[in-house]
């Protein structure tokens, strides 16, 4: 299995358990250098994944006589790698991905394992990602990571067709780690 840490802070982001697919735009081209992942709805006290809304409608379990369980939900990639829902502008998102491309391509060139091409190719790609990302601000929702740095990762929620949300990364701002 491999982990994806945040090359700033180190933070555990996600792993390819959750199969992460390149990101399409709208007329279905890859944006080169972003991932997504899909997400489920956990029981956070069990793990389990939950029924989201049909209750008792394919008659699997009785329901208790007027009795509601309270039941503890959540996403499983947000509580599985602590990321924290954090409001952001338009204009602060802007200058956050300004600095941060910045500082990824200063690690990437910086670290004795990214070849040449590969700083280039982000060099090249981020002006797209940037664009990408600034065009679906409306569309998003902000997570940071564990360690709350706001100079680390971010994941970049959307709702496309369904109740949970996929988390789009910046793949560069990643280190791959086997475990």
């Amino acid at each position: 299995m491999l982990l994806f840490k945040c090359r700033v802070t180190g933070d555990e982001c996600l792993s390819d358990a959750f199969k992460p697919t390149p990101v399409l735009d709208a007329d279905g081209e890859e944006v080169v250098g972003l991932i997504e992942i899909p997400s489920t709805q956990v029981n956070k006290d069990s793990g389990a994944s939950i029924d989201i809304g049909c209750g008792n409608a394919f008659g699997e379990e009785a329901e208790a006589d007027g009795a509601e369980e309270k039941v503890n939900n959540v996403i499983d990639e947000t509580f599985g790698f602590g990321l924290q829902l954090v409001p952001m502008g338009k204009r602060d998102l802007k200058e956050y991905l300004g600095d941060y491309c910045k500082k990824v391509r200063q690690l990437l060139k910086d670290d004795d394992k990214v070849s040449g091409p590969e700083v280039k190719a982000f060099t090249q790609s981020a002006p797209k990602i940037c664009k990408y990302l600034l065009g679906q601000h409306a569309d998003l929702e902000f997570y940071i990571t564990r360690a709350m740095d706001p100079e680390g990762a971010m994941a970049f929620a959307y709702y496309g067709e369904g109740v949970n949300p996929k988390f789009i990364f910046i793949e560069a701002g990643m280190i791959k780690e086997k475990c």
